[in-house]
């Protein structure tokens, strides 16, 4: 029996990966200006995947030889980059209408979005446009402590309560190019283009310590959103409501955080390190406003009697009653799907911090096309059938035992190698190793 590319790689998955990436990000394709720029984000995305890299050689040594050899393809991804037929916004329009594509299959009820800002270190980079000085708590210095390094901020804003987490803004920036006004003005802006993209639906905001600054709730509020943010001023001065006596008091936010009955307790269960524990919550809650300002707010206390911590959330959500309060509460632990997905894209996932383009516009054009890329794993960890998610994280590594993580990680592994090995057997079609150039004797 011959066997030939064809027979090999129909043994493949690769025809089924490229079909699901053309169908995730068709929206992109279509706002292209030419098909051929289509084709080239289609094998960017699953360049990096296959290289499990932004580097674009990287990223086109991990394509089909079938299709030409390395350096023509890197060519035309250079190109794309630079080319100015397509504008960058339209590239982050195509990502935002991915993202509506997802959220309107999904359909939930209403959509949790966690914003938050992050730095990417480039700590080599000291000439090239845009390179910023950033703060880098991990991995911390040699001192064990937070340190400044090279690198440029960056933000997005994502729906964490899909199946499949859906950007509704993004940003690479930087401190020292002219377009750029305050990190504040990006979280407003990340509220704004949410807002816009789903006019429709209602919104949660979810945020860190990062967002609690009284002009973010005043721009939540403003929307006619909902807002969760962890309180890190606990020194303000803020006016609760006296009950008994029908008025507004003044007090220190820490004094009432000291002093706020419990009102409920509940079992959470926390996953860590791939461990799972279940804690001891106890929540109390109060009502209150910021002295000057009509705006009420709620602040919710939940103090962990297990580990001995405490976390105070700000909401603009009226907390009536206890089921409020625990959906409330467990929107905000969502939050830390956002860390889980920079984690996946900056360290042992796609390594968005590694790429070497030279201009803040082609990093930004880079970004968003890492963050389809990342993208694509939940979705073919969604809509694949079980048996062939399995068989992906098998190749990738799994071991197969009780105590196995099913994260992202194994399927990316799983994934790239089918695209490697695509690659592999096609340049070995067009160009066999050459044995008998081996001398014996």
């Amino acid at each position: 029996m011959t066997i030939t590319l064809e027979t090999i790689l129909a043994k493949l998955p690769i025809g089924k990966l490229t079909e699901t990436i053309g169908a995730h990000v068709l929206p992109l394709i279509r706002l292209m200006p030419d098909k051929r720029l289509g084709a080239v984000v289609e094998i960017m995305i699953l360049g990096i995947l296959g290289g499990e890299t932004p580097v674009i050689t990287g990223m086109a040594r991990t394509n089909s030889k079938a299709k030409g050899e390395s350096w023509p393809i890197a060519k035309r991804m250079y190109r794309f980059l630079s080319n100015r037929r397509v504008q960058t916004e339209d590239v982050y329009q195509g990502l935002y209408q991915v993202g509506q594509q997802v959220v309107e299959q999904e359909n939930p009820a209403y959509l949790v979005v966690a914003v938050d800002p992050v730095n990417l270190e480039k700590p080599y980079a000291e000439a090239i446009e845009g390179v910023s000085v950033v703060h880098k708590a991990t991995p911390p210095g040699l001192d064990g402590k937070a340190r400044l390094t090279h690198g440029y901020p960056a933000i997005t804003a994502t729906v964490v309560n899909t199946i499949v987490p859906v950007t509704s803004y993004a940003n690479w920036f930087s401190y020292v190019t002219a377009d750029f006004v305050s990190q504040n003005r990006e979280i407003e802006l990340s509220f704004d283009s949410t807002c816009q993209l789903f006019p429709q639906r209602r919104l949660r905001f979810v945020g860190d310590a990062g967002l609690d600054d009284q002009k973010m709730f005043a721009k939540v509020g403003e929307l006619k959103q909902e807002f969760v943010f962890r309180a890190s001023h606990l020194e303000r001065i803020v006016e609760v409501f006296n009950d008994r006596l029908q008025r507004w008091e003044t007090e220190t936010l820490q004094d009432l955080v000291n002093t706020v009955p419990y009102q409920a307790t509940f079992r959470v269960q926390f996953t860590h390190a791939g461990r799972t524990h279940r804690d001891t919550i106890k929540l109390g809650w109060f009502k209150m406003r910021i002295p000057g300002k009509t705006q009420e707010l709620w602040v919710l206390v939940a103090d962990d009697q297990t580990i001995p911590r405490q976390l105070v959330l700000i909401t603009n959500v009226p907390l009536g009653n206890v089921s409020i309060v625990q959906q409330v509460y467990e929107d905000w632990r969502l939050r830390s799907r956002i860390e889980h997905g920079y984690r996946f894209d900056q360290e042992q996932g796609l390594d968005v911090e590694d790429m070497r383009v030279r201009t803040v516009d082609r990093m930004r054009r880079l970004f968003a096309l890492v963050l389809l890329a990342a993208q694509i794993i939940f979705v073919v960890a969604d809509q694949w059938p079980p048996q062939a998610v399995l068989w992906l994280r098998l190749l990738g590594g799994k071991l197969d035992r009780t105590s196995d993580r099913d994260g992202p990680y194994w399927l990316l592994r799983g994934i790239s190698a089918v695209i490697v090995t695509t690659m592999t057997v096609s340049f070995l079609a067009l160009h066999p190793f050459p044995f008998q150039k081996f001398s014996y004797g």
